[in-house]
Parts: C-alpha cells; sequence; structure tokens
C-alpha cells in the first residue's frame, strides 16, 4: 500500500506547488493508472528514466505517423525511417527529462521515496542537507 499513500502525497506536493495538473499528471499516466500501473508521476522519475520512456514513446507514435503519412509514399527505406524516430526520439526524451527535472528543481519537490508511504508517515524533514 505505500505506493498509493506516496502517490496521493505526491499529487498533493504537486497540488500546492502550482504545477498545472496537465503537466504534474499528464493523461497517459492516468490511463496507465487504471490499468493497474505502479508509474511515478514524472516529476519523481529520474531524468534517465524520463529520458527513455518518454522518448521511446514519441520515437515509436511519431515514426509510425512520419511512415503512415510520409515517408512510405516518398520511397524513404525502413531503416532511414527507424533512424529519423530514434534521433526524433532522443531529442523529445531529453528535452522532456530536462524540463520535469528542471521543474522539480525548481517548485522544490521532494524526492519520490521521502514522500510518506504509510498513515502516520511524516514528511521528513528538509533542514539540515
Amino acid at each position: 500500500m505505500s505506493f498509493e499513500k506516496r502517490k496521493e502525497a505526491a499529487m498533493q506536493e504537486l497540488k500546492e506547488s502550482g504545477i498545472w495538473k496537465s503537466n504534474s499528471i499528464p493523461p497517459a499516466l492516468i490511463m496507465l493508472w487504471k490499468l493497474g500501473v505502479r508509474a511515478r508521476p514524472p516529476h519523481y522519475n529520474s531524468f534517465l528514466k524520463n529520458a527513455l520512456l518518454m522518448g521511446l514513446w514519441f520515437a515509436a507514435a511519431w515514426g509510425a505517423l512520419m511512415w503512415l503519412f510520409q515517408w512510405r509514399s516518398v520511397g524513404l527505406p525502413a531503416s532511414g525511417a527507424i533512424a529519423s524516430a530514434l534521433v526524433a526520439g532522443i531529442f523529445f526524451g531529453v528535452a522532456m527529462a530536462v524540463y520535469y527535472k528542471s521543474s522539480a528543481r525548481k517548485h522544490q519537490l521532494s524526492n519520490w521515496l521521502d514522500l510518506p508511504s504509510k498513515e502516520g508517515d511524516a514528511k521528513p524533514s528538509q533542514a539540515g542537507g
């Protein structure tokens, strides 16, 4: 049950920080939660995890759309399409990871493991370090 408690604490912290709900809890995350996936809000993921997750998702979606609507008709080889999609995914993933990391730092969000995980857990003091 610690995930659910941390999720509630994270959602409260994000709400209090003033970050827009669409940025702090994107629709894809809500869908994952409804499917039972225990995914953290992106502000609480590591830089690398955000870069990989966002980049892979974008590369697959953007590459598929570009193949269907553009690249196939101009005769771009599959290897060129895959390379282009991967490069776009890398740029998108890194850009999103930078956004989430800098936003978390700007709003002084807690580390995921520092969020209360049980009933009665208090948020650890951030004084002294």
